[in-house]
């Protein structure tokens, strides 16, 4: 078997490769830097973010190397997707898995055998399998792609047990280099990866976390519902996901959507297999565009035209939300990420730390241990959450990079949906009035009584006579109520309980009500008038995409996909389907050079599209 050699390539031959394997012109950032490596025979873990490009960097050297790439892919739901969108560009790929038939697994292994295989994918559970190992070395393997390798470790966000099984992967097969790919990674676990997978000398390339596409957007809410559906009002046609915080969330608000007019597709473990194996092929299949889903949705999924994910809940942590974010605008077109935050999410979060199941089993002194860190993890979501510097610079240097500018200007910071308030007039008054009325009620009474609004329980209880009624009169309540929930969030407030949400003082508020201290908060600016919801986001393509020919070719690709059992996007994605409505390729050739169409797809599809478009020159 032959090895490659990053030296038998030259750069432009790669780039050929690239544009003929792939419909692309150019690499992203240090992917060739990537190929090179794995074609040199070396082992690599590569930290990319989510819609980095990744798969690229194996499927190509599969493309080019004898032999066969096996890749471990963390769920076996995913590898079908991930089959097909390869078979498309003309790689020859399979997947062997516990959902194939005896028939079909007898054939991949024979394909193997004979060395008619570029890729194999391959989930970690089946190294644990008898003699799976043994049989592994008798098959042409050329090099090992590891994704998801942070669940190696016990550090990462999403722990593997199963990742286990690759331990000690290079010593047993030596010759073969090993690719390990993440989205994201502490020294702790980039340290475990090299340990158990055994890795020689490896070079590391981090390509970057920032995602300059993707438009990242607080808003600070306590109607979800609402603002969500004014959100996928003005997004109708476009496939997005909407994550929530439980399964509970999830059910009701797909039923509450579908119910609306929002046709959408639920997924979370509390779901047998099937419906979970069926709401997510109809997701990819674009037979639903909406997706609402807890994070049970989320290694793996690579529809690559997502134009918005919405965190209908604040997410537990910064890895989980940026990698859950990541799954939009993996084309390359302008995508949004919306978190709508409301203080119960807080609440919520603090509940299923402390009741998290997979902790269990665990010696006391590491659940304490592993709850201490999910906490530490919560509050720096909420420092996100309340951030008035810009988003995305916080994001990087979450991770650990240096943002380039201190304002990106595509985030809701940025953009000036946020300005910061002097609201010590509001927090003074809200203290005085809490310690009036006894510490006896909630939110919603302290703001009718600041606001001065005759309620019958303010006039029989004697409280609109009472010293402070209407001090804020000339403040709009949801100001007043939005301030309150600000000082519940910094411990100045405390509810009782869910059930019995009566506002109390804590030593914290009395100490900065008597040192007489000013209160800035950051809140939404009055002065905007369009808000993130409503803004004007920019053309994912360029401005000629004729909308009518854009979805006849749309409604041709689903039919074309369900023929063939393969997800839409493998045929094209979005932004490479209008760039095609926009520039009406004349043939065959013009069509191969449209970006991101791969040589394959124009040969197989051409004429269907030729046709679509009313051009279809003959080629000779």
């Amino acid at each position: 078997m032959e090895q490659g050699g990053a030296g038998r390539w030259s750069d432009a031959e790669l780039h050929g490769a690239l544009a003929r394997v792939f419909g692309y012109t150019a690499f992203r950032p240090h992917q060739i830097e990537i190929v090179k490596g794995v074609l040199g025979g070396h082992d690599s873990l590569s930290i990319m973010p989510t819609g980095g490009g990744k798969s690229l960097c194996f499927q190509l050297p599969s493309h080019l190397m004898d032999g066969v790439c096996v890749v471990i892919s963390p769920l076996i739901s995913l590898m079908k997707d991930q089959v097909d969108a390869a078979c498309a560009n003309g790689l020859r790929a399979a997947a062997l898995n516990s959902s194939l038939s005896p028939g079909e697994h007898r054939a991949v292994r024979e394909a193997l055998a004979s060395g008619e295989l570029d890729l194999l994918y391959i989930s970690p559970e089946r190294l644990s399998a008898p003699g799976f190992w043994e049989a592994l070395a008798l098959w042409p393997v050329s090099f090992f792609a590891v994704d998801e390798a942070h669940c190696i470790s016990q550090w990462g966000h999403d722990f593997r047990p199963d990742y286990l099984a690759l331990s000690g992967l290079v010593e047993r097969f030596p010759q073969c280099p090993v690719a390990a790919f993440t989205a994201t990674a502490t020294d702790a676990v980039k340290k475990d990866v090299h340990d158990v997978l055994g890795l020689h000398d490896p070079f590391e390339i981090t390509t970057g976390f920032d995602r300059p596409n993707l438009y990242f957007g607080v808003i600070r809410t306590s109607d979800q519902f609402t603002r969500l559906e004014e959100y996928l009002d003005r997004n109708r046609g476009k496939s997005g996901i909407i994550y929530t915080m439980t399964r509970k969330t999830a059910d009701k608000l797909h039923d509450r959507l579908t119910v609306d007019g929002f046709p959408n597709a639920v997924y979370h473990a509390g779901l047998s297999e099937k419906a979970r194996a069926e709401n997510q092929d109809d997701f990819i299949s674009d037979r639903r565009q909406l997706m609402v889903a807890t994070n049970a949705f989320g290694m793996g999924i690579d529809k690559p035209d997502i134009s918005f994910i919405v965190h209908y809940n604040m997410p537990l942590s910064m890895e989980g939300y940026y990698q859950e974010a990541g799954r939009a605008g993996r084309d390359g077109g302008a995508a949004e990420c919306i978190l709508f935050y409301s203080p119960a999410d807080i609440r919520t979060a603090k509940f299923l730390i402390e009741n998290a199941a997979d902790d269990a089993d665990a010696p006391p002194e590491e659940r304490e241990a592993a709850k201490k860190r999910k906490y530490e993890k919560l509050a720096d979501m909420i420092k996100y959450c309340e951030s008035d510097d810009c988003l995305r610079s916080y994001i990087l240097r979450y991770f650990g990079e240096e943002p380039e500018k201190k304002e990106c200007g595509n985030c809701s910071v940025c953009d000036g949906d946020y300005e910061k308030v002097d609201v010590t007039r509001i927090v003074r008054a809200v203290y005085l009035a809490v310690y009036a009325t006894g510490e006896r009620f909630g939110a919603s009474f302290i703001t009718d009584f600041l606001h001065g609004d005759d309620t019958e329980r303010m006039i029989r209880g004697g409280y609109s006579e009472m010293s402070g009624f209407a001090i804020l009169s000339d403040i709009p309540p949801g100001k007043i109520r939005d301030v309150i929930e600000r000082l519940i969030d910094l411990d100045y407030l405390k509810r009782l309980s869910a059930d019995y949400p009566i506002l109390t003082l804590t030593d914290e508020f009395d100490a900065f009500f008597h040192d007489k201290r000013a209160a800035v908060m950051k809140m939404r600016a009055e002065k905007k008038k369009t808000t993130v919801l409503q803004r004007n986001v920019p053309p994912r393509v360029p401005e000629g995409a004729g909308s009518e020919t854009y979805e006849k070719l749309r409604s041709w690709r689903r039919d074309a996909a369900e023929r063939r059992g393969i997800p839409a996007y493998s045929i094209m994605t979005d932004s490479t389907m209008r760039l095609v409505a926009a520039e009406k390729p004349a043939d065959i050739r013009e069509l191969s050079m449209i970006r991101g169409m791969s040589f394959e797809v124009a040969k197989r599809y051409g004429r269907d599209i030729l046709g679509i478009l009313g051009t279809g020159r003959k080629t000779r």
